[in-house]
C-alpha cells in the first residue's frame, strides 16, 4: 500500500486507465507526426479512427502529397476491409475556418460507403470537443495537441520562410510547435475504447472493439523512446444530459506538480489557471524547491484571446515573479526570426516534472480544460531506469528544438551547468530563439472581469453565469 500511494499515477483517481504499451515514441511538430501517420495508415486492417477539435479535408499530411480527402478514399479503395470513422466538434467548421463546409456542395469523399464523416455538437453550452487521436485496429493511437487541420505543418527548425508552411489557398503561416505520442498495445487499445465512447456519445452509434487479434502495427522508420511501459489515460469531460463529470487531468497536474523536487518544465499555449500557479509559487519560494521552466506565446491571437488568457497569464506570471526568491523562475518564448519578427506559436500542451513523469495531450492550462471541454492526454511515471532516460532524452530534443541547436551540444551544456534548465537556456540562448518573456511583478492581480463567463471551469447555468459576471 505505501508502495501505492507514493505513486503519482492512481487509476481512478487523477487517470482513467493506466495501461501498458509495448512501444512508445514522442514525435515533436507536426511535419514528423504527419510523415509517421501517413506511413502507418496503409497498414490498418480493418478500422482507422479520427477524433478532433477540427479536421479539413484539404489538408496534407506530406508537403506534395495528396490532400486528407483523397488520401482516405484511395485506402479504403484498396482494401475493402477498411472502415474509417471521422468525428470532429461540429462548431470548427466555423470556429476554425474549416474548408469542408464550402466545399461540401461540390465534394463527395465522406459519401463513400466506408466513410463515415459526423459532427459532434453533444456537449453543453459553450463547451468544445478538444481531444486529438487516431487509433488504428485497436492496437496502434497517437495522442496529443495536433488536429488533422491546416496551420499545423512544421518542422523542429521554424525556418521563418519555410515554403511547407502554406494554407490551401496558398498563404503562408506562421511558425508552429507541437506534439503527439504514439502508442500500442493495451494502451492503444484503451484510447480506441476511449473514441469509440465519444463516437457513441455524439452519434449515438455503436463502435465495438474489433472481434480478432488483427497483426500488431507499428510505423516504419520509428525506434520507440520507450519499451514495455504503463501509459496513463486522463480525462476531461463535463456533466451533460446523463454522463458524468470526469476531472481527471486536474488532478494530475495537481499531484505531479507538488511531488517536483528538481525540475519543472511546462509547454502550454495557455497559461491561465490558478491552483497550477499557486503550486509553482510555493516551489519558488522554498529555497530548497525545484526549478520551473515555462515555454508559452509571445502573443495572444485576437482580442478576445488576449484580454482573457493573454492577461490571466501575465497576472499569474506577475505572481510567479513575486514568488521567485531564489532565481529559479524562467518564462520563456520562441521567435523563429528577428527582423521582421516572426514568434513560433507554442499550441504543445507538455509537462515534465523531473525526469519522473511526463504528460502529452491536448488539455491547455486554463479553467476550460480541466472541466468543461473533452480532453484526453496522456501520461507516464517513470518506474525504470530506461524510462527516467526516455523523459531526460525528450526534454532535450524539446530544448534542442527550441533552442535550434544540435541535441548532443543541449546535453553538453546541460551537463556544464550543473544540469540546471535556466543556467543551460543561458548558456545556449545568446542569439538563440528562445528569449525571455518579460512580465512586471506589478501585473499580479486578480483575475480579469468577466473570466467566469469566458473562461468557464463548469458548463454554463443561469446561477453561474450571474455570479461569473460579478468577478
Amino acid at each position: 500500500m505505501a508502495e501505492n500511494e507514493a505513486r503519482i499515477l492512481q487509476a481512478g483517481k487523477n487517470c482513467w486507465r493506466v495501461e501498458n504499451a509495448d512501444r512508445v515514441a514522442f514525435l515533436i511538430d507536426s511535419k514528423r507526426y504527419f510523415a509517421v501517420l501517413d506511413r502507418v495508415l496503409p497498414q490498418a486492417h480493418r478500422r482507422i479512427v479520427i477524433v478532433g477539435w477540427d479536421f479539413d479535408s484539404n489538408a496534407r499530411l506530406t508537403p506534395g502529397g495528396p490532400v486528407l480527402s483523397e488520401r482516405l478514399v484511395k485506402l479504403v479503395d484498396a482494401n475493402p476491409l477498411l472502415e474509417i470513422h471521422v468525428l470532429i466538434w461540429r462548431s470548427s467548421l466555423v470556429y476554425a475556418n474549416n474548408h469542408d463546409l464550402p466545399l461540401s456542395l461540390g465534394s463527395n469523399w465522406y459519401d463513400h460507403p466506408r466513410i463515415h464523416y459526423r459532427l459532434d455538437s453533444e456537449h453543453p453550452i459553450g463547451a468544445s470537443h478538444h481531444q486529438k487521436i487516431v487509433a488504428l485496429d485497436d492496437c496502434l493511437a497517437f495522442v496529443g495537441g495536433i488536429d488533422l487541420t491546416e496551420g499545423r505543418l512544421d518542422d523542429c527548425g521554424h525556418a521563418f520562410d519555410c515554403s511547407d508552411r502554406t494554407t490551401f489557398k496558398g498563404e503562408a503561416y506562421d511558425p508552429v510547435h507541437d506534439v503527439q505520442m504514439l502508442v500500442d498495445g493495451d494502451a492503444a487499445a484503451a484510447v480506441a475504447e476511449l473514441a469509440y465512447e465519444r463516437w457513441r456519445d455524439g452519434t449515438a452509434e455503436d463502435l465495438q472493439p474489433l472481434p480478432m487479434a488483427l497483426p500488431r502495427l507499428w510505423p516504419m522508420g520509428v525506434t520507440p523512446d520507450l519499451r514495455n511501459h504503463d501509459v496513463a489515460i486522463a480525462r476531461t469531460r463535463a456533466e451533460y444530459n446523463s454522463r458524468e463529470a470526469y476531472r481527471e487531468i486536474e488532478r494530475l497536474n495537481i499531484d505531479a506538480l507538488r511531488r517536483a523536487e528538481k525540475q519543472i518544465y511546462i509547454e502550454a499555449q495557455y497559461f491561465a489557471e490558478s491552483t497550477v500557479a499557486e503550486i509553482l509559487c510555493e516551489h519558488l519560494k522554498n529555497p530548497d524547491g525545484p526549478e520551473v521552466m515555462a515555454v508559452v506565446n509571445y502573443n495572444s491571437h485576437g482580442k478576445l484571446e488576449q484580454y482573457v488568457m493573454g492577461q490571466n497569464r501575465d497576472r499569474l506570471f506577475g505572481h510567479l515573479r513575486q514568488a521567485d526568491r531564489h532565481g529559479r523562475l524562467g518564462l520563456l518564448f520562441s521567435r523563429a526570426h528577428c527582423d521582421p519578427h516572426c514568434d513560433v506559436k507554442i499550441h504543445s500542451k507538455v509537462m515534465i516534472v523531473d525526469d519522473r513523469f511526463l504528460r502529452i495531450g491536448s488539455s491547455n492550462l486554463n479553467q476550460r480544460s480541466l472541466g468543461l471541454d473533452s480532453e484526453c492526454d496522456l501520461a507516464i511515471e517513470a518506474t525504470t531506469l530506461q524510462a527516467r532516460h526516455s523523459i531526460r532524452r525528450f526534454l532535450r530534443d524539446l530544448l534542442a528544438d527550441h533552442l535550434r541547436a544540435a541535441p548532443a551540444r543541449v546535453v553538453q551544456a546541460y551537463r556544464a551547468n550543473d544540469r540546471s534548465l535556466l543556467r543551460t537556456v543561458t548558456r545556449l540562448g545568446e542569439g538563440s530563439c528562445l528569449l525571455p518573456y518579460t512580465v512586471d511583478e506589478s501585473q499580479a492581480a486578480p483575475p480579469v472581469a468577466f473570466t467566469a463567463v469566458l473562461d468557464p471551469a463548469e458548463p454554463f447555468t443561469l446561477d453561474r453565469v450571474i455570479s461569473g459576471l460579478k468577478r
